[in-house]
């Protein structure tokens, strides 16, 4: 083999040297960047909850200072509703709304997707579980949001699904098909 250079072992040593240096300087500078990418993400999961509580507080105030949909009167609205034990089924409702004869099931979501509704219609499954007491009542589902992409609303108009929607200082309902369980 011509032209191979030979190293001693104390040149070989320095190498490694060198190069457990720079991988420890490396290592340093990915800490740096992973905390860095620690605090944008806290950022961002805090703007994210706090366009989400936003969204929840003005559907929830302005249902509460109006109780009126789809033509019904409720008289009861009740916020973050959990049953009591026995408890059939794990779960939580967003909003309920009361009357006589009619339950309105609100689902509440800043930006919603097609695993919202999903989650929704299970929710009637659990409510029918978790509050017997009501199984003669008719049931609308609901999701509100500050914004529906195209096949959320062509779902939700499949499934019967209420959609709520802010328009100003109003919810306006922006579903077809509305079906009531």
């Amino acid at each position: 083999m011509k032209n191979q250079e030979k190293l001693t072992w104390d040149e070989v040593k320095a190498m490694y040297a060198e190069t457990d240096r720079m991988f420890k300087e490396t290592d340093k500078k990915f800490d740096r960047l992973e905390k860095m990418i620690d605090k944008d993400r806290e950022l961002i999961g805090g703007i994210s909850r706090s366009n989400g509580e936003f969204c929840e507080e003005y559907f929830i105030n302005t249902l509460k200072e109006n109780p009126t949909l789809l033509g019904e009167k409720y008289e009861h609205v009740i916020n973050y509703l959990k049953p009591s034990p026995p408890i059939v089924i794990n779960d939580e409702y967003d909003l309920v709304m009361f009357n006589g004869t009619t339950i309105a099931l609100i689902e509440i979501k800043y930006k919603t997707d097609t695993n919202d509704l999903r989650r929704l219609l299970s929710k009637l499954r659990s409510f029918r579980a978790n509050f017997p007491k009501y199984e003669n009542y008719k049931i609308y589902l609901c999701l509100a949001s500050f914004r529906f992409p195209q096949n959320v609303r062509s779902r939700a108009a499949e499934e019967g699904v209420v959609l709520l929607q802010q328009r100003g200082d109003v919810i306006e309902v922006v579903s077809e098909n509305v079906t009531t369980w």
